[in-house]
């Protein structure tokens, strides 16, 4: 087997793997919570180890006592242990955060700040910004989606996962078959806005595809709903791959990591999804109620 056909066999095997996982978090609690803790605190790792410095290492482990403390105060607030105990009332019955998970969200974002107090470091403001970055970009989506979404509206979770893998998928074929001019030639020289309209056409076209399947329709969203869903899917999962792909060029790195064989880090299969997810979430759950 040469080079080529076996990269191409173990980007498509591990492709295949990763789609499974996801598919399955969104039917069993089970995938989704170790799910949620391994893609927020290993890429906050790779995230960290792309700007690594000796003052975020010594913060880096405030970081991840941070992370994992905003994630379970989500997993409390969203009844998920009810959920892995199968009681009835969880589906359609989420609870705002009450006053227990309030104090250990307030607890996670002083956690960011603590090294700052305790350390005489020479960047503070750097320090705590990749602290918040961690937090707001990579551990609150994941934590909306797979402890308040999937259990609320476990359809639309899947709905949302193939509009945005179809989305990257439409974006790169039609902009190697049509694309000529660059979307962000500083930031990712592979995109093209032949390949962004393509893509949008492309996914609201899927997302009507979406609304005539049954299973989907018990979501509750009218024809024209579906179709933004669809674009606020295809605008924010682009700017959050340009986001990543702005931090990788920055830190002189082509992937954010190695842990996925044939398709890099865990921030650059994610990335996509951590900035789609909250506005989404948002538009949906607003016409849902």
């Amino acid at each position: 087997m040469n080079p080529k056909t076996r990269n191409l066999f173990v980007r498509t095997a591990s492709g295949i793997v990763y789609v499974a996982l996801m598919v399955a978090a969104v039917f069993t609690p089970w995938v989704a919570v170790p799910l949620a803790y391994f893609f927020g605190l290993v890429g906050i790792w790779e995230l960290y180890k792309m700007y690594e410095t000796p003052e975020l290492k010594e913060c880096y482990p405030f970081v991840n006592i941070s992370a994992m403390t905003m994630l379970l105060a989500f997993l409390f607030a969203s009844q998920m242990y009810a959920f892995l105990n199968s009681a009835p009332d969880v589906m359609g019955n989420i609870h705002f955060l009450r006053p227990g998970e309030c104090v250990m969200l307030v607890l996670a974002i002083l956690g960011i700040f603590l090294p700052e107090l305790i350390c005489r470091h020479e960047n503070p403001v750097l320090n705590i910004g990749m602290g918040l970055l961690s937090l707001f970009w990579i551990i609150l989506p994941l934590s909306l989606l797979f402890f308040v979404w999937i259990p609320k509206q476990p359809m639309l979770v899947l709905a949302f996962f193939i509009l945005i893998w179809m989305a990257d998928t439409a974006a790169y074929v039609f902009g190697s078959l049509f694309g000529k001019h660059k979307l962000a030639p500083n930031i990712s020289p592979g995109k093209t806005w032949e390949g962004f309209l393509c893509s949008c056409v492309f996914t609201a076209g899927l997302a009507v595809g979406l609304f005539y399947i049954p299973y989907f329709q018990q979501a509750g969203l009218c024809l024209w709903q579906w179709i933004v869903m669809a674009i606020l899917v295809e605008i924010f999962g682009l700017m959050g791959d340009l986001i990543e792909s702005l931090f990788k060029r920055k830190a002189g790195v082509k992937d954010s990591g190695k842990i996925i064989p044939g398709h890099g880090g865990v921030l650059d299969r994610v990335d996509s999804i951590l900035f789609a997810t909250i506005p989404v979430l948002l538009f949906c759950l607003s016409c849902c109620d």
